[in-house]
Order: C-alpha cells, then structure tokens, then sequence
C-alpha cells in the first residue's frame, strides 16, 4: 500500500514568485509543483481558494499598469491543475480558527492580517504538516499552528526537464 504523501501548503507570496518568474525560487518551486503533479511524487500542495483573488497579477502588470492577457492565463493555469494542486473552499471552521489565530496574535503584541489568518487555519484544517510562504512575518507562528512555517524548499531542485 502506498504511503500518503505529504502535505504542503503554499502561502500567495509563493504563487506570486512563481508567476513572476524569480529566477531564484523558481528551481525548486518548479521541482514542487512536478513532485506534486506527479503520481509517483511525495507531497501533495494545498492552497486556498483566497489565493486566486491575492494572486491577482504579475510585477510586470503592477509595474507597467497595464494588463497582459498572457499573465491572466498563465495565473489561471496555476489553479487548473487540480492533481497537482488542492484548492480548499473557505467554510466556517476555517474562519473560526483564523479569527482564533488573529486573537492569538493581539495577545503576543503582533499583527496577523486577516488573509494570512486565513492561509494559516486552512493548512491547519487540512492536516498540512509543512506551511510554505516569503513573508518572514509569518515564521514567528510556528509554534501556534502545530507545523513549520518555512520558505519553501527541496532536498534538490531540479536542474533541468527530463520530459
């Protein structure tokens, strides 16, 4: 019997620097989301469904202040995907526990915005065992959501295609 693959969550900031191309994130959130498409692959990616709306364009768009109907595709193919991304709908336990998490935060002096409350208590309701995110304001919540906040990472990234 196969063994479960792991769970994974990516914050928007993730999903944003990969469709902003960074060139160096995107080795290993390339070799992520293959592992994750894959049959064979060990981790599942989890997102919520608020990611498409703060994934809403690409640097270029925001720097240009013009629309490119190409990135508005290229973000749509993101979430089309669904073996090798899980879109969790927003539901009332997920909103209880990031209203928690946002209480939590009041009394440790810090400030959780109400969108990364939400991505934190969505990874927690779908068992997630690892939170992926660039926004180093998040890492201090380790300890309160019961797994590790984290830039994300691979054991090796992948060099090249091997289609």
């Amino acid at each position: 019997m196969p063994s479960e693959k792991r769970r994974i969550y990516w914050d928007a900031p993730v999903w944003l620097s990969y469709i902003n191309g960074d060139e160096d994130r995107l080795p290993t959130l390339d070799a992520l989301l293959a592992d994750s498409a894959s049959d064979k692959g060990g981790i599942q990616l989890y997102t919520s469904v608020v990611s498409q709306v703060e994934v809403a364009f690409a640097k270029t768009e925001q720097d240009n202040q013009a629309l490119d109907h190409t990135k508005e595709q290229e973000i749509d193919k993101l979430w089309a995907d669904r073996d090798a991304v899980k879109l969790v709908e927003l539901y009332d336990a997920i909103t209880q526990e990031a209203r928690g998490f946002i209480r939590l935060a009041i009394t440790r002096g810090w400030r959780l915005k109400p969108m990364d409350a939400i991505h934190l208590a969505t990874a927690k309701a779908h068992s997630c065992e690892e939170f992926h995110t660039y926004d180093a304001r998040l890492l201090k919540y380790s300890n309160n959501v019961g797994f590790p906040i984290v830039p994300p990472h691979t054991i090796q990234p992948r060099l090249f295609d091997t289609t």
